[in-house]
C-alpha cells in the first residue's frame, strides 16, 4: 500500500475515533493520529480559520494541518446525525468541504463518507465509500467494520473514581472535556482536593436522551440535547454538590443553550453552578482562579 490515512484527533474523534481506527487497522491500512492538542496546533488552526469559526473547528484545522505532510489521505467524515430526531451543527456536515477548501486539497485526498443516521444500511454505504476512495474491496471493508464495531462496543467504559468528598459534575462536549489541553485546568483543582468529577460520559446514552426529551420542543441540535439531558440528570442527583457547564466561545448552539439551561434548569436547582466559556485566549491562571473560587464556595456551603 502506498497510502497512509490521517486521523485528526479533534471534534467527534473523541466519540467515534477508536471505531474507525479499528476499522482501518482491520483492513491493514496504515493510520496516523495527529496526537494531543498543543499550543502550536491551536495557533496554526487559528491562523487557518476565519474569524467567525468556533474554537473546536480551529483546533480541528490545526490537527489536519499537522497530518498533511505525512499522510496521503485525511479521514473527515460528513456527519449529519447519528441519533433519531436530532441533527448536528452544520459544521459537522460541512467539515469535508471546509477542510478541502482551507487546504486546497484534491477531493481524492479527503475520505469523507456520509454518516446521516445510525442504521446498518447507512454504515455500509459509508464503508463502501471509504473502500472506493482507497481502491479496496467492499466485502473486506464490511468484515473489517463489523470486527471493529464489536471491539469498540466491548471497550472498557469510563470507571467511576472513588472519593471521600462529594461529586462535582463537569458538563460539556466530548471534544472539550476529553481534550487534555483544555480540560486540565478545569479538572486539576478538584483532583488535587480529592473531589470526584463526573461528566456526561458517565451517564448511559439512553438515559441521557430520555431526560433530554423534556426539552424536545426547544432544543433540536443533538449535542445540545446531550448537554441538556446531562444537566437535568445531574441536577436531580443528591450526591452532586456543584455543576460546571463548559462551552467554547463562538459556538452558536452553545450560546443559546447555555442561557436556556441557566434559566430553566440551573437556577431552578438548589445546586451551585458556574458557566465557563473558553477560547484560544483563555489564560491558565484566570481559569484556575475561577475554578478554585467555585470550589471554595461549594465547600463553604457544605461546611457552614
Amino acid at each position: 500500500m502506498n497510502f497512509r490515512v490521517g486521523m485528526p484527533q479533534a471534534l467527534l474523534h473523541h466519540e467515534f475515533g477508536q471505531l474507525w481506527m479499528g476499522f482501518f487497522k482491520s483492513m491493514n491500512v496504515p493510520v496516523v493520529e495527529s496526537g494531543a492538542t498543543t499550543k502550536s496546533i491551536l495557533d496554526r488552526g487559528t491562523v487557518l480559520s476565519i474569524d467567525e469559526s468556533c474554537l473546536p473547528l480551529k483546533v480541528y484545522l490545526g490537527h489536519v494541518d499537522s497530518l498533511l505532510d505525512t499522510c496521503s489521505h485525511i479521514f473527515v467524515p460528513r456527519i449529519v446525525q447519528y441519533h433519531p430526531n436530532y441533527y448536528l451543527c452544520a459544521k459537522f456536515a460541512g467539515l469535508p468541504d471546509i477542510v478541502q477548501n482551507t487546504f486546497r486539497l484534491s477531493p481524492s485526498r479527503v475520505i469523507s463518507p456520509n454518516i446521516e443516521e445510525g442504521s446498518t444500511a447507512a454504515a455500509m454505504q459509508a464503508v463502501q465509500s471509504i473502500c472506493k476512495s482507497l481502491g479496496l474491496s467492499s466485502l473486506t471493508g464490511q468484515k473489517a467494520y463489523y470486527h471493529a464495531l464489536a471491539e469498540w462496543r466491548d471497550r472498557p467504559q469510563q470507571t467511576k473514581s472513588q472519593s471521600m468528598k462529594a461529586k462535582v459534575a463537569v458538563i460539556g462536549h466530548s471534544y472539550i472535556l476529553e481534550d487534555f489541553f483544555f480540560s486540565q485546568d478545569i479538572m486539576s483543582p478538584f483532583l488535587s482536593e480529592g473531589v470526584t468529577i463526573v461528566t456526561p460520559k458517565s451517564i448511559p446514552n439512553k438515559k441521557m436522551y430520555e431526560v433530554a426529551k423534556e426539552f424536545r420542543n426547544d432544543i433540536y441540535w443533538q449535542l445540545s440535547a446531550k448537554l441538556a439531558g446531562a444537566t437535568r440528570f445531574f441536577c436531580r442527583q443528591d450526591d452532586i454538590v456543584g455543576i460546571i457547564l463548559v462551552s467554547s466561545f463562538g459556538c452558536g448552539p452553545d450560546s443559546m443553550v447555555n442561557e436556556y439551561l441557566e434559566h430553566h434548569v440551573l437556577r431552578a436547582s438548589d445546586k451551585p453552578y458556574m458557566i465557563l466559556n473558553i477560547d484560544e485566549h483563555t489564560g491558565k491562571a484566570g481559569l484556575l482562579t475561577r475554578v478554585e473560587a467555585f470550589w471554595d464556595m461549594v465547600e463553604r456551603r457544605l461546611n457552614p
